[in-house]
């Protein structure tokens, strides 16, 4: 067995074609949907609705800042807007980084599939 796994690899990767249903990316609205699926579902759709929910609150929060008229009111307030601004960049982040898993996971299915297409034609 002279063939390592890495240039089994390399020669599906470099035999796939453009046209085929595993090339294809899916473009972002679709991997954004694509988080809303699997085990970690209910997890993702809380995450959504509470950053949701953090930017009301965000809102709020910087109309009753400018409406403080004390400067304990107004660090109170914006305290508050920039809790809820570091929540809601969090959980962008977390999406983004689940949706990055995904884009993994997908890779790695495409390549044992290539892969075992090519050993099975042999």
């Amino acid at each position: 067995m002279n063939d390592s796994i890495d240039e089994k690899i390399r020669a599906a990767l470099r035999d796939s074609t453009d046209g085929d249903a595993l090339a294809r990316e899916p473009n972002l609205a679709q991997e954004l949907i694509t988080a809303f699926r699997g085990r970690n579902r209910f997890t993702n759709v809380m995450a959504f609705v509470m950053s949701i929910v953090s930017m009301a609150v965000f809102v709020w929060s910087v109309m009753r800042f400018y409406d403080a008229a004390v400067v304990r009111d107004q660090l109170v307030w914006g305290g508050v807007a920039l809790f809820t601004l570091i929540f809601i960049s969090f959980m962008k982040v977390w999406f983004w980084m689940e949706m990055h898993s995904n884009r993994v996971l997908r890779e790695v299915k495409r390549v044992e599939l290539l892969l075992l297409s090519k050993l099975q034609e042999r």
